[in-house]
C-alpha cells in the first residue's frame, strides 16, 4: 500500500478535513487546526513530497519524518508544528484501521470500555454575567450531561482580571446543578499564583471537581505552589506540544491530572506515549479534545484503551460543527447521547464521509 495524495478540504462547519489517499482505494481521515492555508503550505512544501509513495502504515516512521526530520545523505531538519502532524498522523491511524478491519482502539490494545461519559464544557465567562452561564449549564443538563465544566477563557495576558465575578459565576452554577453532579472551573491560564490558590480555597470549599489551568501554562514552579496549597485536584497540560513538556510539567509543575489534546500533542502516536508516562507517574488523564468530530473520536479511541481514564472526556458544542451538519457530513456519525459516546467496531473510527454530500460542504477560502 501507498500514499498517492493528501488533501485539505475548509468546509462550512468551521472545520477542515484532511484526507490521505491510498493506492488500494483506502483513505485516512482528520481534521485541521484553525489555519487551514499554513496547514496546506506544508503539505505542498514539506509532507507531500515525502510522504506520497510511502507506505501509510510505517506510522512510527512518519511521525519522526515530521516532527525530528530525515536521516541519510538527504537529510533535513522538518520540525513541522505538532498540530500539522498530529492530523497527518490521525488520518495515518485511520488507514491502519481500515487496511485491517479493525478499530483504531483494538490496534492500541482493546478499549477498557467502549461507552464513555462527557462532561458538558461551556466558556467565555470572561464576557458572562452568572445567570447566563447557569442557563447554558442547564442546556447541557437538559440534554442529559451528568458532569460539567464552565471556563473563564481569560489567556496569561489577562491576569488576574475579575476573579469576583469568575467566583460568583462558579457559585452560580454549583449552587444549581444537583450536588452529585461534578462541576470543575477552567481559568485559561488567567490567574497569577496567590489568586489561584484565593480562588481554589473558596471553590473547593463549595466543592469543585477540578481546578483546569489556574495558572500560564509556561509557568511550572508556580504550578508546584498551587497544587501543594490546595486540596483540589489541579490539571493543565493541553497546550504542551510534546512528550518532553509533558515530562517537565509532571516533574516541575506536579499536577494532579494530565490534560492532553490529541491534535497539539502530534497525534495518537504522541498521546500513546503520553499515556504510558502517566501511568508510570500514578497520574490520572483527561483529555481535552471537545469538538464533535473526526479528532475528538480519535481522542476518544485512545482514551478508552488506558486504565486510568477514569474521568469525563471534555465535550463542547461551542466548537463543534452542527449535528445537522455532522449527519450531513457522516453516513454513520457518532454523536453524544445523554452524556455519554458509544464507540464503534468499524474499521478506523467508525466514521465515513459522505462523499455525495461532501461537496456541499466545501467552503471556498
Amino acid at each position: 500500500m501507498k500514499i498517492t495524495d493528501i488533501t485539505i478540504d475548509p468546509l462550512i462547519t468551521g472545520r477542515a478535513l484532511v484526507r490521505v489517499f491510498t493506492d488500494e482505494g483506502i483513505t485516512g481521515i482528520a481534521e485541521s487546526g484553525r489555519a487551514p492555508l499554513v496547514f496546506r503550505a506544508y503539505l505542498e512544501d514539506t509532507i507531500k513530497p515525502l510522504l506520497v509513495g510511502t507506505d501509510p502504515r510505517q506510522i512510527e516512521r512518519h511521525w519522526e519524518t515530521l516532527s525530528l526530520g530525515t536521516k541519510g545523505p538527504e537529510s533535513r531538519a522538518t520540525r513541522i508544528p505538532s498540530q500539522v502532524v498530529g492530523s497527518i498522523d490521525i488520518a495515518l491511524w485511520d488507514i491502519l484501521g481500515k487496511s485491517t478491519g479493525l478499530p483504531v482502539h483494538a490496534l492500541m490494545g482493546g478499549a477498557t470500555r467502549k461507552k464513555i461519559q462527557l462532561y458538558w464544557s461551556q466558556g467565555n465567562g470572561w464576557k458572562k454575567q452568572p445567570e447566563e452561564m447557569r442557563r447554558q449549564v442547564e442546556t447541557g443538563l437538559n440534554m442529559g450531561f451528568t458532569a460539567f465544566k464552565i471556563r473563564m477563557d481569560w489567556r496569561d495576558y489577562r491576569q488576574d482580571s475579575d476573579p469576583r465575578k469568575d467566583f460568583a459565576i462558579f457559585k452560580l452554577c454549583r449552587e444549581f446543578l444537583p450536588e452529585e453532579m461534578p462541576l470543575g472551573f477552567d481559568a485559561n491560564n488567567g490567574y497569577s499564583v496567590s489568586t489561584a490558590i484565593e480562588q481554589g480555597v473558596k471553590m473547593q470549599e463549595l466543592g469543585i471537581a477540578h481546578f483546569e489551568e489556574p495558572l500560564p501554562q509556561y509557568d511550572y514552579p508556580g504550578y508546584r505552589q498551587v497544587v501543594d496549597a490546595l486540596d483540589v485536584a489541579i490539571s493543565t497540560g493541553e497546550l504542551e506540544v510534546s512528550r518532553w513538556r509533558i515530562r517537565d510539567l509532571m516533574v516541575l509543575g506536579n499536577p494532579d491530572i494530565i490534560q492532553p489534546d490529541i491534535l497539539n500533542l502530534g497525534g495518537i502516536s504522541e498521546v500513546k506515549r503520553v499515556y504510558e508516562m502517566t501511568l508510570v507517574a500514578n497520574k490520572p488523564v483527561m483529555p481535552h479534545s471537545p469538538t464533535a468530530g473526526i479528532n475528538s473520536m480519535a481522542s476518544l479511541h485512545a482514551y478508552s484503551t488506558i486504565k486510568n481514564a477514569t474521568r469525563p472526556h471534555e465535550f463542547s458544542l461551542e466548537f463543534s460543527p452542527a449535528f445537522e451538519d455532522l449527519e450531513r457530513l457522516f453516513i454513520n456519525p457518532l454523536l453524544p447521547k445523554d452524556g455519554h459516546i458509544e464507540l464503534s467496531d468499524g474499521p478506523g473510527y467508525g466514521l465515513e464521509i459522505n462523499e455525495k454530500e461532501l461537496p456541499n460542504l466545501i467552503a471556498n477560502i
